[in-house]
């Protein structure tokens, strides 16, 4: 491992991370609904009709990422259309919204060349060939998933010349991740099921059509690309093992789950059991859920699950995981408290009770407050629009959830004292978080199911703050992958780059870091994908850092100017 220190003295890694404070539920964690003033006019349109087609009611995704490299997050929402259809209805496509550092945002999908192929369900992003852009996956229901290279100014469907080849199944979730850890980012796509045509068979309860159960359909196997660094991705599905092991992926997340430097997959399955991919350079990669105790519920049975994310929510130094899930089912949380041996949790740690009563889908840990302690934040909606009619406690629109970190262990639902953004209802899907208006707290977009996304600014009581962007060289250029510890005088705080998250989503790659009252981060580690291990610091609060692999951190303003690769 080569190590560098700027431009403090080099430290051990810590064993434990010290719990610390108590923190309240006093309404200071706020979140206002700003979808208007944003700009952000988006309205996903899924093409319903009277035949309940599965796909309908899945859709979509949401990006936060920064397209043009000015310093601010800019927002991609993926549209779907009609299934069954050569052509996309009228105002049916994907969109690109470029941010100017303030949270007003303009819409550039026609002048970026941003497509809208087939029906669109997730989208991924991740600067594949290292150029300084970060690049785009659209994924498919119809399988036929676009890779697109960002030049700066446009996005280039290269999915053909790189050899991303289709075989038609439905494709939902997606994730960058340097696997054989090359430097170069390799891919992985979770699929769902496969519904063979329109004639696929319906369901009814109490004479009702609804929409059809997935015990209904055979279940299809993941995909991983390998990028030869060169300009092309192999299949190593059959390689790593994947393709030996079909089942009914919804979402990805990719992190580094038992901190041993490699990348980890966890794939949240809908009534199949969850799967935890450790990775491996060659060979065959290790599923290990059930074994380390995160593929089912607390009982050891099947769930609906959707989304899900990574988070050491507890400060022990190891990420737990989080799992959205189907009605009467809680959010999972599965507690981490050796490496790889986890505990389904959410009844004992605030999260079950409430959980139980909706439908949840995309899911995010953050920090709302910059208290350091990351609260959970999750979409809801149901997937049957008539539900109603066989249930008349359970509603199609939802509102969503937010539960508070209080800093010992547990969660407390906060959901309707957090301000106006989450006391209305909608069929809310994807969900990504980031700092739009680079005002040092986090923000959120959601992406609701044939109705209009939302864009919530944080007005919350916050902390200090301090905001990274992690540039690669010559690990990727996305660092994707990289981990920081950050010693906040007697305290520490771990992130990560995480590849995806969420549902169908993915939040900004830059980390965040709520110092409460502190005024800097003492010290600073960052554990490289290429095993460099970097330690500069002090880093003064309210400010953001842009921190090349192995070299001394520059401040940037959010949109104040664009950055050279």
């Amino acid at each position: 491992m080569l190590i560098v220190c700027l431009p403090v003295a080099c430290t051990p890694d810590p064993d434990r991370v010290p719990a610390q404070p108590t923190v309240t539920t006093d309404g200071s964690i706020r979140f206002e609904d700003a979808t208007e003033s944003s700009g952000v006019m988006f309205r996903h349109v899924a093409g319903r009709s009277a035949q309940k087609w599965m796909p309908e009611i899945m859709g979509s995704g949401v990006a936060i990422a920064d397209f043009n490299r000015d310093g601010a997050p800019d927002i991609v929402l993926i549209n779907s259309g009609q299934l069954w259809r050569e052509a996309r209805p009228a105002g049916a496509a994907n969109a690109l919204y470029l941010n100017d550092g303030q949270g007003h945002f303009r819409e550039v999908s026609v002048e970026w060349g941003l497509p809208s192929p087939g029906y669109g369900m997730g989208v991924a992003v991740g600067d594949y060939d290292n150029d300084g852009y970060v690049d785009l996956l659209l994924t498919q229901f119809d399988g036929n998933d676009r890779l697109l290279r960002n030049t700066g100014t446009s996005l280039i469907d290269v999915t053909e010349q790189v050899g991303l080849s289709s075989d038609g199944a439905w494709s939902t979730s997606a994730g960058f991740l340097d696997f054989d850890a090359d430097g170069w980012l390799d891919l992985y796509v979770a699929r769902y099921l496969h519904l063979p045509s329109a004639d696929a068979p319906q369901s009814f309860r109490n004479q009702v059509l609804v929409y059809p159960t997935p015990l209904l359909f055979p279940p299809i196997a993941d995909r991983v690309w390998r990028n030869d660094g060169q300009g092309h991705f192999t299949d190593h599905s059959e390689a790593s093992g994947v393709a030996a092991a079909p089942s009914k992926g919804l979402a990805v997340a990719i992190g580094d789950v038992n901190v041993d430097g490699r990348p980890d997959v966890y794939v949240a399955n809908d009534t199949a059991a969850n799967q935890l991919w450790l990775t491996a350079p060659e060979g065959s990669w290790e599923e290990v859920a059930a074994l380390a105790g995160s593929a089912y519920d607390e009982h050891g049975r099947e769930e609906g699950s959707m989304g899900a994310d990574f988070s050491d929510f507890d400060g022990n130094g190891l990420p737990d995981i989080a799992v959205s899930n189907f009605h009467l089912e809680v959010t999972s949380i599965y507690r981490q408290s050796q490496p790889l041996l986890f505990d389904e949790a959410a009844d004992r740690v605030g999260v079950g009770q409430t959980s139980r009563a909706r439908l949840s889908f995309g899911l995010d840990y953050f920090d709302a407050d910059n208290d350091g302690w990351e609260e959970l934040l999750v979409a809801n909606g149901h997937i049957e629009d008539n539900i109603e009619l066989n249930s008349s406690s359970v509603t199609f629109a939802q509102p969503n959830s937010l539960y508070r970190n209080l800093g010992d262990g547990h969660y407390a639902d906060i959901s309707e004292q957090a301000g106006e953004a989450l006391l209305g209802s909608a069929v809310s899907r994807g969900l990504a978080t980031g700092d739009l208006n680079g005002d040092g707290r986090l923000d959120f977009v959601i992406s609701n199911n044939d109705g209009p996304a939302q864009v919530a600014f944080n007005a919350s009581e916050a902390g200090h703050f301090v905001l990274l962007w992690l540039e690669g060289r010559p690990s990727n250029r996305s660092a994707i992958g990289a981990r920081v510890v950050a010693q906040i005088g007697d305290r520490q705080l771990q992130r990560e780059v995480m590849g995806a998250q969420s549902y169908l989503s993915v939040s900004d790659f830059r980390l965040h870091l709520g110092l409460g009252q502190a005024e800097q981060v003492d010290s600073l580690q960052i554990h490289w994908p290429s095993g460099l291990l970097q330690t500069l610091g002090p880093l003064a609060q309210g400010r953001h850092y842009r921190i090349v692999e192995g070299q001394a951190p520059e401040i940037y303003v959010p949109g104040e100017r664009v950055i050279a690769p």
